[in-house]
């Protein structure tokens, strides 16, 4: 169950002349713009869901934050309000950040400038410990080793090249029924030696159990890699993209549109993995953020407060 509600502070609006806010302008003050977000207080690889109602006449041109795009939609079914997703990477400093949210008049040149200070605060990781037989997949060979580093470059190439186009629709979904596994964010041990930490969520299950997309979108990538073994990543538009690791059979194409709930793959052990589960992982403008957070902060359920803003 999602746990939200909304922190907006120190936020102001600056030069705003045009047709919306009539009532308000005869006072000589435009109509308020609301900007809240969700959950109260964000925290390292979290998915920050926010809101802004544009008063009449107006929309949401474009935002910043941590010097990314914030890519915002009109909201389906509710005129004037824009919502959009942004990920806070799991390995972000807490700090307090600005974040900037322009709108612009339907008609003519008006615009309005929002600013709005979000304290990002530390998330708390645990730890895993565990031995893989397999000494080779932990103590590579040269040969292996440049394997690896030609398919990081290909991987990496998806995270900025950002469909412009809103893909998904409603909440994201679990891709698999299973028992959990290693959380995300895990600073991990692997034969007693510090590695990368777990970037992803573990969902344990049997071997060819079926593994769903999480959301509508399109096949971006399929390959069968050195450490994720058979994998798919789903290209959900505005920067969201969704991984599928270890699959014991891949069930799709590349460029292939695919549906929420479609049958992606199997479950399975390819690659590095020690028993039969699936690794679901996100990237959410590029940063790595808990899938956990993802389906929640898309549930729809909101507990949100409110802030309104008038220029000065």
């Amino acid at each position: 169950m999602i746990i939200q509600a909304c922190l907006v502070a120190a936020l102001s609006v600056f030069g705003w002349t045009g047709p919306a806010g009539d009532a308000a302008a005869e006072e000589g003050m435009p109509s308020p713009v609301e900007v809240s977000w969700s959950p109260k207080e964000p925290k390292q690889g979290e998915v920050l869901h926010l809101w802004v109602n544009a008063p009449e006449g107006m929309y949401v041109e474009k935002g910043e934050l941590l010097s990314r795009s914030v890519h915002f939609s009109a909201s389906s079914g509710q005129p004037g309000r824009w919502d959009a997703l942004f990920g806070i990477d799991m390995g972000q400093d807490p700090d307090t950040y600005e974040m900037s949210v322009r709108l612009a008049a339907l008609e003519g040149p008006a615009e309005r400038k929002v600013i709005s200070m979000i304290r990002i605060s530390a998330q708390v990781f645990g730890e895993e410990r565990f031995t893989i037989p397999d000494d080779s997949k932990v103590h590579l060979s040269q040969e292996s080793l440049t394997r690896v580093k030609k398919e990081r470059v290909q991987i990496a190439a998806l995270w900025p090249a950002e469909t412009p186009e809103r893909l998904w629709e409603g909440s994201f979904i679990m891709p698999v029924e299973g028992r959990p596994g290693s959380a995300f964010g895990l600073r991990r041990w692997i034969n007693g030696e510090r590695r990368n930490s777990h970037s992803g969520m573990d969902i344990k299950a049997p071997e060819g159990r079926p593994v769903k997309a999480s959301n509508s979108g399109r096949v971006a990538l399929v390959g069968d890699f050195f450490f994720t073994g058979r994998a798919v990543f789903l290209d959900h538009g505005q920067g969201v993209y969704t991984m599928y690791f270890h699959l014991s059979k891949v069930d799709v194409v590349e460029g292939q549109k695919v549906s929420k709930g479609e049958v992606l793959g199997l479950v399975g052990m390819t690659g590095r993995a020690t028993g039969p589960h699936l690794h679901w992982g996100v990237r959410l403008g590029g940063a790595r953020v808990d899938p956990a957070s993802l389906v929640d902060g898309t549930d729809g359920k909101e507990d949100v407060g409110r802030t309104s803003v008038s220029a000065n």
